[in-house]
């Protein structure tokens, strides 16, 4: 499934639809999005708002949505629309998975995170016990419409979240997407069309090849074993970070191990190191929620025969899955971050 650039297909969709039409927002995208979504496909639909953030990607919220559908009538022709980020995208369509076993959505991605990465491929779910999409399935979207000017709703903060997804499909896809980055003056010089669309071309790619994630899939987690376990310990410890905030940390971490364990050149692993830290902070209490982490990373999912399982480089668009590492070496390293 190829991601729109229009909303012609959606309003195409919306007229042939036989059952009723609900848009999920938060409290933000219902502010600064919906009324222009509502302008674009020139009709208002019967909005869902949720509380935004992190904290609320959860069962309750899930049933929220299912007692404002339930409540509504909704049926098996029901079309959900998801029109925010990627904790909109990613319960809207479990939401929509699990409503009456499963009824259609469409994601309209309004972040930068969503647009590349969250809204399409797919996977659905929530956070549970403060593990991040614990409880979800694979479910994918009828379709996905990437307008890019919700992008200015975003702080600087949430343009560089959605990066970090950029630079990691760079990292597993294309040396030459990749030297683009770090040539860049600064990444806000990243923010535009056409290297969204390269970006999400790449994650349609390797979906495309495998959609249930039994091989070639598993190269989109690289870092984010680290990134999802540092989520976790920010969200039991009441500390604020974002998912690419959380994913640059776990790159590095990565890049340090593909150095030891893969051969990964040492030189270039270092320029790409630099870069990230360049652009994002290491938060001052990363230390002090190491014992936190490393637990989060024992029960992370892709995890298999009770070993660590993680996406490595060989080289710039040569990733190595399922490569075993030990909790000391992860810990090593992420002492020295």
């Amino acid at each position: 499934m190829q991601a729109q650039t229009d909303f012609t297909s959606l309003i195409s969709l919306l007229n042939s639809c036989k059952g009723k039409q609900f848009v999920l927002c938060d409290e933000h995208t219902f502010v600064h999005c919906y009324p222009k979504f509502s302008s674009l496909i020139g009709q208002q639909i019967s909005p869902i708002v949720i509380k935004t953030g992190e904290a609320h990607k959860n069962l309750a919220t899930c049933e929220i949505i299912w007692h404002n559908l339930l409540n509504d009538g909704a049926d098996k022709n029901t079309l959900l629309i998801n029109l925010g980020g990627g904790v909109v995208t990613d319960i809207g369509g479990f939401a929509a998975a699990t409503y009456k076993r499963g009824i259609n959505y469409v994601n309209v991605p309004t972040s930068l995170l969503a647009m590349v990465d969250a809204a399409t491929g797919g996977k659905t779910g929530v956070n549970f016990s403060h593990f991040k999409n614990m409880i979800g399935v694979i479910y994918a979207a009828q379709m996905v419409v990437i307008y890019v000017p919700f992008l200015e709703t975003l702080s600087q903060q949430h343009l560089k979240n959605g990066f970090a997804e950029m630079l990691k499909h760079s990292l597993i896809a294309s040396e030459e997407q990749l030297q683009e980055y770090l040539s860049l003056g600064d990444i806000s010089e990243a923010y535009h069309e056409k290297a969204i669309l390269k970006s999400l071309e790449i994650k349609e790619n390797t979906v495309k090849q495998d959609p249930t994630e039994k091989g070639l899939r598993k190269v989109l987690n690289f870092g984010h074993t680290v990134g999802h376990a540092i989520e976790y310990a920010a969200q039991l410890n009441e500390y604020d970070i974002l998912h690419g905030e959380a994913v640059a940390i776990g790159m590095i971490v990565a890049l340090k191990l593909s150095v030891n364990k893969m051969n990964f050149d040492a030189e270039k692993a270092a320029e790409i190191i630099r870069f990230i830290e360049k652009n994002y902070q290491t938060p001052t209490w990363l230390n002090s929620c190491q014992a936190d982490i490393l637990k989060a990373i024992l029960q992370d999912k892709k995890n298999s025969e009770q070993e660590i399982k993680m996406v490595l480089l060989a080289q710039i668009g040569k990733p190595v899955y399922d490569v075993s590492c030990s909790i000391e070496e992860i810990a090593a390293i992420l002492l020295k971050i």
